[in-house]
């Protein structure tokens, strides 16, 4: 790790403020130069387009590079002015051109971002004497489903993966989520997954998150470990769930898709099965349940139904009840503890038996 790097951990650049700051562009990458301490010296801060920091001190009398403030063993007044000296540049250039990530590889940043945007969890550090744990809670119960920290990537139990030295012992960003036993040993046959690092390794798994794993399946493998901690109100394996969806009118007509079908593909989502009902919820300007349906049947190969590639299954929906849009509006649904629809997501228990003594042909479907 660089000396320059610890300054932009879990940073990302603001590239449209890098020449507000004195950064001037070249080829790919923008470059700063300040020179400090008398004149002695001066700091090259190169930052390419994808936020990589590199960083030089020249010495300017001698016109050569000086690196001997860079070894952490290096001692004295003198190396220690040039230490103080250019890490006040990268403080500056890390506050007014960075803004701060909630973590530090991509993949994790993604994840939290849909994680927070779909079902509006909260997070929080519980350990004082690791900060830097991060866990994902059910708002239900306060139940952890996800635990993301930083370690060691020789703290993992690797099996037959062959590392080398420097590779063991670079630090990697991993979550721990929960798994049905039953799914375990199939788990660990999969890259970047790992038994539970500091938990039961029975019912938890870690996974690094480095990409190897796609969005896909990660967003996947959370929801449901986000599913396995839910109180069992909200979850019904036995029987029929309550889901709702979101649907944008202003990108998809699905008003002339039910008035030309009753049946209709959608997108598969989370763990939705047949037997669910999926409620589907006009996003703004209607933000109200529109539309009732049965799942007929899921997990349908996308062959030529989406254009899309990254479509890999449908399900099928069968619309059972059209509601007015002051029926089911958001600010009741919000009084039935469902404040806001941006991905798929189970009902509350007051929602859904507020539906079945209103609706009752949900009941009776």
């Amino acid at each position: 790790m660089s000396f320059e790097s610890e300054f932009f951990k879990k940073k990302s650049v603001r590239l449209d403020q890098l020449e507000k700051f004195g950064f001037v562009k070249d080829g790919g990458a923008y470059v700063y130069r300040e020179n400090f301490l008398d004149e002695q010296f001066q700091a090259v801060i190169r930052i390419k387009t994808d936020g990589d920091v590199f960083g030089q001190v020249l010495d300017l009398d001698l016109e050569e590079e000086y690196d001997a403030f860079r070894a952490s063993t290096a001692q004295g007044n003198f190396i220690g002015q040039v230490r103080d000296a250019y890490g006040q540049i990268l403080t500056r250039i890390a506050k007014e051109c960075f803004e701060t990530k909630r973590f530090q590889n991509p993949q994790t940043n993604r994840l939290a971002n849909y994680l927070i945007n779909t079902f509006e969890d909260k997070t929080d550090n519980p350990f004082a004497k690791f900060p830097g744990f991060t866990v994902f809670r059910h708002p239900s119960n306060s139940k952890w489903y996800g635990l993301v920290g930083t370690i060691k990537r020789e703290k993992l139990q690797l099996g037959t993966e062959k590392w080398s030295q420097k590779a063991l012992h670079e630090e990697v960003e991993i979550i721990n989520i929960k798994v049905e036993p039953e799914r375990l040993s199939d788990l660990l046959k999969i890259s970047g997954i790992y038994p539970s690092y500091h938990m039961s390794k029975k019912t938890w798994i870690t996974i690094v998150l480095d990409d190897r794993l796609s969005d896909e399946d990660l967003f996947a493998l959370v929801e449901n470990s986000r599913t396995l901690v839910a109180p069992r109100t909200l979850s019904n394996p036995n029987g029929a769930d309550y889901w709702v969806i979101p649907a944008n009118p202003k990108y998809y007509n699905i008003d002339a898709e039910f008035a030309e079908n009753p049946e209709i593909l959608w997108t598969q989502k989370a763990s939705i099965k047949a037997g669910d009902w999926v409620l589907i919820y006009m996003t703004s300007p209607i933000k109200a349940i529109r539309y009732a349906c049965k799942v007929l049947e899921t997990d349908i190969d996308n062959k030529g139904h989406r254009d899309n590639p990254k479509i890999k299954q449908l399900m099928k929906l069968s619309l059972k009840q059209t509601f007015l849009d002051d029926q089911l509006p958001l600010e009741l649904m919000a009084e039935k503890g469902v404040r806001a629809v941006r991905g798929p997501r189970r009902l509350s228990k007051d929602l859904v038996d507020y539906l079945n003594k209103a609706f009752p042909l949900l009941k009776k479907s």
